[in-house]
């Protein structure tokens, strides 16, 4: 029953989409410099590569809207830009209809009609890291997909795998190696991240808008203590779970480790990670919103503690060590995330596969001053970036302008 009741569903959307909307999107005329940006992960939220560009360019040019499918998130960037819209509205519609140019970096994007919406737009996809995963049309379960008749139709219908007019890329490399096998585009453009721009300036308010400042105002305060600062970013199992609930983190243990040696853990985890009943009240470890943006704080961190999250490729710009935490690493690679390299290849530290040898690494990092893997975070460094300038949103606003000009 609930498979026919889906399948009625995909034909009810893909009726109104593509009988009603995709036919309308030619009847409006497009306004030659309308740029809409549609929020990220969740429901829209003012985070990551579209934050930064967004205001980037919000400072430069008159006719841009931000528009998140999240009410709170809408009253809280209402404040800061008054072009924020709340999607589903009137208005919204009206400025997909119209607009240009929308720039985006996940790829649900295309959910509730907007690809139908945005059908005569031009689609600038940012994207939102690169790592080592296997995603979109590379992904073993689109592939696998390819071959089953129903998952090929409903991809069709919910047109889940669109073509890009521009998709920016980080290097060369991932263009060859990630980029051009996981998306279909008109155009790649090697630019760099957006969010990387605050690596290489003075942070500034507009920097902190949708961050979490009680946590941003306890890291600097330990910073001017000389505390050393450990971020812990893991990232999303699909399958479930996490290293607290799993066991691999043992938080009494790490909070004493921490303290008996001015150390300040800041655990950041996935967007979409539930910690709502693990976040224990510790001294020296503070619990970072996982729904807020933390690359302002990044600068401020003295050493990366990360498994399988892409946010090590940007923390390499800083040129601090890194180290790697993979405690459930066969049953990740085969339950949850295929993986595209060699995980020690493409890894730019050392990986640790207990919590014993973690503490082991931090000791001999931080308080003995023995960092052996610089040569190895160079060499990841320069495949990831072609650029480390901080001018990432200026090349990516300057194409954008080449299709509104």
């Amino acid at each position: 029953m609930k498979i026919i009741i889906r399948r009625i569903s995909i034909v009810i959307y893909a009726i109104i989409g593509w009988c009603i909307l995709l036919p309308l999107s030619f009847l409006i005329p497009k306004k030659k410099n309308l740029i809409a940006f549609i929020g990220g992960r969740k429901q829209g939220f003012f985070q990551g590569n579209i934050k930064f560009l967004y205001q980037y360019m919000e400072n430069r040019d008159k006719n841009l809207y931000f528009l998140t499918y999240s009410k709170d998130e809408y009253q809280e960037i209402k404040k800061q830009y008054n072009k924020t819209i709340y999607y589903p509205s009137i208005q919204s519609i009206f400025i997909l209809l119209r607009c240009k140019v929308a720039v985006v970096d996940i790829y649900e994007w295309i959910k509730d009609f907007r690809y139908f919406l945005l059908f005569r737009a031009q689609i600038v996809q940012l994207w939102h890291g690169v790592g080592f995963k296997r995603i979109q049309l590379d992904s073993p379960s689109y592939i696998d997909d390819q071959k089953k008749f129903f998952p090929r139709l409903e991809a069709i219908l919910y047109a889940l795998y669109p073509k890009y007019d521009v998709l920016i890329s980080t290097s060369k490399f991932y263009t060859e190696q990630l980029f051009s096998r996981a998306f279909k585009s008109d155009k790649i453009v090697e630019t760099g991240y957006p969010r990387n721009d605050v690596f290489f300036r003075e942070t500034t308010s507009a920097d902190l808008i949708r961050c979490d400042s009680k946590s941003y105002n306890k890291i600097l305060l330990y910073k001017k203590e000389n505390y050393k600062l450990i971020l812990y970013a893991p990232t999303y199992r699909e399958t479930g779970g996490d290293p607290i609930a799993s066991g691999a983190i043992n938080l009494s243990d790490l909070n004493l480790y921490a303290k008996n040696n001015r150390l300040l853990f800041v655990f950041k985890f996935h967007t979409y990670t539930n910690l709502s009943d693990q976040q224990e009240d510790l001294s020296n470890i503070i619990w970072y919103d996982n729904e807020l943006d933390i690359y302002p704080a990044l600068k401020y961190m003295d050493l990366l503690l990360t498994d399988y999250s892409s946010i090590y490729m940007d923390y390499l710009l800083l040129n601090k060590p890194i180290l790697y935490y993979p405690y459930d690493y066969e049953k990740y690679i085969t339950q949850d995330r295929a993986i595209q390299f060699d995980y020690e290849w493409i890894t730019a530290g050392e990986i640790c596969h207990s919590q014993k040898e973690l503490l082991i690494m931090i000791t001999k990092i931080l308080l003995e001053g023995k960092d052996e893997m610089q040569l190895k975070r160079d060499e990841v460094c320069a495949l990831a970036f072609t650029y480390k300038d901080g001018k990432a949103s200026e090349r990516i606003s300057n194409e954008i302008h080449k299709i509104t000009n």
